[in-house]
């Protein structure tokens, strides 16, 4: 075979190395068994305490299955395990690759057969997220239940765990997946070559779906990998180390890989000494793998830097952009170098990470010289991607924190933006005649009296093609030099976008619900939401006056964002639940994928179903931002609060959030989005009380913490309905307002005066019920003699806007 499909033979065989463990799990029949001990009955009896091992299993499904390569990927598989030390074959070569890689993506785990594990020992993974504690304290356990990733509803503690029918979960999750893999169209998808790659990234998105929530083994008493996780970076290490040492690989000396055995044994010998979690590193310890981290810089102003007109269109166009433009670059740097989608560790949030052979780190300058250049011509300095590299010792592959040295590399690199292709920015021609577009500089033309930059507005039809279609085709195409919009841009780096109304196995959907592997291949990046009006009979996408007016007392539209707290020390924090386990690949591998099932799923759901008058104008990785009418934002903001507490089951990890209510209905978007997320950074994670910080939500000119809204919110609601329903006279606000800001200014309070006007406000009421809960308000309001409940101000705003009459047309 020649190289190329040897690496497709390895990569195939890393991804389904552990497949047979998850047929295990069901219930397998005894004339299944006996098919897998006759095909391997010669193995069995020469090792009969591995027994009808996962191996076996494994290999047996793939050769049964619908998938390339048959002969060749199940013999990898029923070697993975085996102790290779004579390579003679290149499929001998190939297993022990996939053996070593195994070990470095679980950091060098010690093998203990599950075939010993316990009838009454939990079969479910243990959920990473919930165990997270940056205060180094053991949480309750959490179990994932089996299911599908995108049908994830909700962690189960440990009783409910054993309560869990897990067998039956794993049968009907492998008769989904069997019947996937088993699609006669698969093998000619990967016989195509022009499409191969195509073909690869379905098998990835089905195993995705499939075995994400399923633990990669039992062994451990509490096991915390995924099938998914652990089969994806095993894949990442095995083909990087091919590209690596892909020249010496294959040379033969008396009919043995010798090469590749010194290779090999010298990397076993290093992972020995490696045994002991708390071992230095070693001096033969030499870099041979790499990791690659892109960021996108210039996000915020890029997003918000659009015109009124269609303002909301292209806010989600410019959202919807930035998550794919990532995910096209690092495809970009994945093609050239020859690797696969599991090789893209993560994609979210405007960054990536990509695992590479260390000596592919030699042309990441000139990826940046090609990434600088095109996305000059695109959008001159507005917009970059930064590229910054780290080569891998085996040290750092099993003890993988790499993320605060990357983030530290790019900070630097950031002073450098466009340093590559200096020459070319000053010396850039300037068009001469206009008019220019205020936004992106390119000339404007005049359509139906109107001017209009068609790069600008081509954001606007990718907003509209969103809420439109039903799925998007994103496949590669001819490079193209220039862009005069932003599908172009795409097609800059050799990529197509196309939306269209019917599936095929190969087309994402839009609507996240609508997800159905049999017909399309997996649903978008980002969340897509958008809420509708009702006119005619017939759905639109609501507009800001619409969302403005939906608003119940001052009617206006607000922008929420947020994002996940302390997501740095997080991953720094990470421990296998096994005593002195690293930090494992796969282990970053499998909270990255948990905190992406919320913002990139759960969250968009929720609001769907609960808000649905708020548009997600994108969430994903870690954070979102939302737009929707003022007061729904303060509740949505609540409750996502709480959803991700139920999530995530585990009180140490927040969200801080910040909203920013437009000051009239006509305000810029671009400008209320960078308040917000100036007021959230500076505002909410700034925001430091009682030994806490962030974990808060900016709101109305104030601060308020997680642990502190309930309580105000019970006092909000009080106060509204002495307001609302009980008809108090609303001087109340003007009084209470006056000694808020007596109290805010440090003047002396006279509360004095205010016990004499709750006495006489209560004398005057004639029902009990109501001076009953005019008296429970300021006694819950006045917390000494002297003082005032500190986010009473934030209170009054809130009731004050909320239950102000509607405004007239001169208001607005």
């Amino acid at each position: 075979m020649d190289k190329e499909t040897l690496k497709d033979v390895l990569y195939l065989g890393c991804l389904f190395h552990d497949i047979g463990k998850f047929r295990q799990r069901g219930s397998m029949n005894e004339e299944f068994r006996n098919r897998v001990k006759e095909e391997f009955k010669y193995e069995i009896e020469n090792n009969p305490r591995r027994g009808l091992a996962h191996e076996y299993i494994g290999a047996h499904v793939y050769k049964n299955s619908k998938l390339p390569l048959k002969d060749e990927v199940s013999n990898l598989i029923a070697l993975h395990h085996s102790d290779l030390s004579n390579l003679k074959s290149e499929l001998h070569l190939l297993a022990r690759l996939v053996r070593i890689a195994d070990h470095i993506s679980a950091s060098e785990r010690e093998e203990r057969s599950q075939q010993g594990a316990s009838d009454e020992q939990v079969k479910l993974m243990r959920s990473i997220i919930s165990s997270i504690s940056l205060k180094k304290q053991k949480k309750p356990v959490q179990y994932r239940p089996v299911s599908r990733f995108s049908k994830f509803e909700g962690l189960l503690n440990e009783e409910e765990a054993k309560r869990h029918d897990a067998q039956k979960g794993y049968e009907m999750l492998w008769n989904e997946f069997e019947a996937l893999i088993s699609d006669p169209d698969l093998l000619g998808f990967y016989r195509n070559a022009e499409n191969r790659y195509m073909f690869f990234e379905r098998i990835y998105h089905l195993l995705k779906e499939y075995t994400s929530n399923i633990p990669s083994a039992f062994y451990y008493s509490e096991p915390d990998v995924s099938l998914f996780s652990h089969a994806v970076s095993t894949a990442a290490i095995a083909v990087s180390l091919f590209r690596q040492f892909e020249d010496r690989l294959f040379e033969k000396q008396n009919e043995r890989f010798v090469a590749a055995e010194q290779i090999f044994d010298k990397i076993e010998s290093i992972l020995n000494g490696y045994r002991n979690p708390n071992a230095d590193p070693l001096p033969e310890d030499e870099p041979i793998l790499g990791i690659v981290k892109g960021d996108i810089s210039g996000i915020q102003s890029f997003i918000f830097n659009v015109s009124t007109r269609h303002g909301l269109k292209k806010l989600r166009g410019r959202s919807f952009f930035i998550a794919y433009l990532a995910e096209i670059v690092a495809r970009y740097i994945l093609e050239k170098e020859g690797l696969y989608a599991a090789n893209l560790l993560f994609c979210g949030g405007g960054h990536f990470y990509i695992l590479l052979p260390a000596k592919a780190l030699s042309r990441i300058e000139e990826y940046q010289r090609i990434l600088d250049e095109k996305l000059f011509k695109a959008f001159n300095t507005d917009l970059s991607v930064l590229l910054v590299g780290k080569e891998l010792r085996l040290f750092e592959m099993l003890n993988f924190d790499v993320h605060e040295t990357l983030g530290k590399m790019l900070e630097e690199k950031k002073n450098r933006k466009f340093s590559t292709i200096l020459n070319s920015v000053f010396s850039k021609p300037q068009e001469m005649t206009g008019p220019f577009c205020p936004y992106c500089g390119r000339r404007m033309k005049e359509v139906s009296g109107v001017l209009e930059c068609n790069f600008c507005e081509s954001f606007a039809d990718l907003g509209t093609q969103l809420v439109n279609a039903k799925y998007m085709n994103l496949t590669r195409s001819v490079e193209i030099d220039d862009a005069r919009s932003v599908h172009e841009v795409f097609r800059m780096f050799g990529y197509k976008l196309e939306f269209v109304d019917e599936p095929n196995e190969f087309a994402f959907v839009l609507n996240k619900d609508e997800y159905d592997p049999r017909f399309s291949m997996y649903f978008v990046k980002t969340a897509n939401y958008v809420a509708k009006e009702i006119i005619a009979f017939s759905q639109r996408t609501a507009d800001l006056e619409t969302i403005a007016e939906s608003s119940k007392g001052v009617k206006r539209w607000a922008i929420l964002k947020g994002d996940m707290d302390n997501l740095g020390s997080i991953f720094r924090s990470i421990t296998n639940f096994e005593e002195n386990q690293r930090s494992s690949l796969s282990l970053v591998s499998t909270l990255s994928s948990e905190i992406e099932l919320f913002f990139g799923v759960q969250l968009e759901r929720f609001i769907a179903k609960s808000h649905e008058t708020c548009n997600v104008v994108y969430a994903g990785g870690d954070d979102f931002m939302i737009l929707g009418p003022w007061n729904d934002l303060i509740m949505l903001a609540w409750d996502i609060h709480k959803l991700f507490k139920d999530y995530s089951k585990n009180d140490e990890l927040s969200i801080s959030m910040a909203l920013a209510i437009a000051p009239s209905r006509k305000y810029p978007v671009y400008k209320l989005g960078v308040e917000a997320g100036e007021s959230l950074e500076n505002d909410a994670k700034a925001y430091r009380r009682n030994g806490l910080e962030k974990s808060a939500l900016s709101m109305l000119g104030g601060c308020i913490g997680w642990e502190e809204f309930q309580e105000f919110l019970e006092k909000k609601l009080l106060f509204e309905k002495i307001l609302e329903e009980h008809k108090v006279t609303r001087n109340l606000l003007h009084t209470l307002s006056i000694f808020v800001e007596r109290q805010l200014k440090g003047e002396p309070m006279k509360l004095w005066q205010l016990y004499y006007y709750v006495a006489r406000l209560v004398e005057r009421q004639k029902d009990e019920r109501v001076k009953e809960e005019i008296l429970r308000f300021f006694n819950d309001v006045l917390v000494s003699k002297s003082r005032l409940y500190n986010k009473l101000d934030l209170l009054l705003k809130w009731v004050h806007d909320e239950t102000r009459k509607v405004e007239s047309n001169a208001e607005v």
